[in-house]
């Protein structure tokens, strides 16, 4: 079983926020469990962490905490997952230095100006740069999370997932 954590915001996010996660790794290959913010015992079992949109993308989207603990994880050899303005958190955790990312084009100008150097890959929907794997919101980000269950548990299983998916949540 492959164990997903994924790392909450402050608790004013939106549920609806975490849909991308909660509809691709709830299931009977993944343990899919929800690490509120400063509770890490959560994260030091995850195979992938799954980075919730952060509710604020400023200085204070993540705290010196959590970012070593997400270099940690990556240093364990956990796999970073990060769908649209989660990239912010990632980013601001110093991870993406010089990797190419994919996130929403509404974003990109911020995160260009916010982290120099982090290089952008506009018009890809998402970024395979293992440990690290990024995406914009919606489609694209479900078909980053159906990625990765594909290297995780191969293509018929992914297939399966995606026919599970809500009509307008599958990728076309």
């Amino acid at each position: 079983m492959t164990n997903v954590a994924v790392l909450l915001p402050p608790p004013e996010a939106l549920p609806a926020r975490l849909s991308t996660y909660r509809e691709v790794f709830a299931g009977p290959v993944f343990d899919l469990a929800f690490a509120a913010a400063g509770t890490f015992d959560l994260l030091a079992g995850a195979d992938i962490l799954a980075i919730a949109p952060p509710v604020r993308r400023g200085p204070d989207t993540i705290t010196a905490a959590e970012a070593a603990a997400l270099r940690e994880a990556v240093r364990r050899g956990c796999r970073i997952l990060a769908v649209g303005e989660a990239v912010f958190t990632v980013a601001a955790a110093g991870l993406l230095d010089g990797r190419a990312v994919s996130t929403c084009p509404a974003h990109a100008e911020e995160l260009r100006r916010r982290y120099p150097r982090v290089r952008l890959a506009p018009g890809v929907r998402f970024v395979d740069d293992d440990p690290i794997f990024t995406a914009a919101a919606g489609p694209a980000g479900v078909e980053l999370c159906l990625h990765l269950v594909r290297k995780y548990h191969g293509a018929a299983t992914a297939a399966g997932i995606a026919r599970s998916l809500p009509r307008h949540r599958t990728p076309g």
